[in-house]
């Protein structure tokens, strides 16, 4: 059975993060609670983040628009989760991964589109997202 794209990049990032008992993470999957974020991460401080993952368009000017269209990235259920987790004050997120790498949305950003090349300006490392789950989950 082949792996989904997406789980393939939660999988190459969870592998940069480190493995000590003060930093614990969940993968979320109900199929009678839709809309919940995808991987909880629980240090000092929680994060939920959702993970999307794409094949970058060609065209510069291309839009990714995670909410557009008739079948978005991010499901309606998805949005209003995280809108109402972030409007109770908690840390949450969309990791949008390519084969490039990754962009972090942080709070409700993804709500934004950003142009191919913005988004392309925006790419981490797998291990540069790993670095900064794990920093926001244990902050200095």
């Amino acid at each position: 059975m082949s792996r989904k794209p997406e789980n393939v990049f939660i999988t190459s990032i969870h592998a940069h993060l480190p493995s000590i008992k003060e930093f614990y993470r969940m993968k979320n999957n109900n199929e009678y609670n839709g809309g919940i974020a995808d991987v909880w991460y629980s240090g000092k401080t929680d994060l939920w983040v959702e993970y999307k993952f794409l094949v970058l368009p060609k065209r510069s000017t291309t839009m990714i628009d995670l909410t557009a269209g008739n079948n978005p990235m991010l499901s309606a259920l998805q949005q209003e989760w995280l809108r109402g987790r972030h409007a109770e004050g908690r840390s949450v997120g969309v990791i949008v991964g390519c084969k490039e790498g990754g962009v972090w949305y942080p709070g409700t950003s993804w709500d934004k589109p950003l142009s191919t090349a913005a988004f392309k300006s925006q790419l981490q490392l797998r291990k540069d997202l790993a670095n900064m789950i794990f920093s926001l989950c244990h902050p200095i």
